[in-house]
């Protein structure tokens, strides 16, 4: 009973949407309903996720198994995204190209080079 929290801290929703930035990260099958509703449907009171649709600048972080509901095309479209990104920053003849900028890996890449 000791170690039982007595003080939380509650962020609602319209907290978040007031940040500058917004990262979201979403993990496994069991929350794979919840990503497809929170990017392929419409904002909704039953997903509140899907309320970051409207705020500039949201990132989803998702690994293969919580894309397992999403359409084929929406998960091509956003692993399209990546490889754009990656091709721009990797790109040595892209004189604007940021020397600290990282490259984005899929799990794919894990299966095809052997690198985590």
């Amino acid at each position: 009973m000791a170690k039982v929290p007595t003080m939380a801290l509650t962020v609602g929703v319209g907290t978040v949407m007031d940040a500058k930035e917004v990262l979201i990260l979403i993990s496994g099958v069991k929350k794979a309903y919840a990503l497809r509703c929170a990017t392929e449907e419409g904002v909704n009171h039953m997903y509140t996720v899907s309320a970051f649709q409207q705020h500039p600048r949201t990132i989803f972080i998702v690994d293969d198994d919580a894309t397992l509901e999403l359409k084929v095309r929406t998960v091509k479209y956003f692993k399209g995204l990546m490889d754009v990104h990656n091709k721009l920053v990797e790109d040595p003849q892209d004189p604007t190209a940021p020397p600290s900028a990282k490259r984005l890996k899929s799990s794919s890449d894990e299966e095809t080079t052997g690198i985590k």
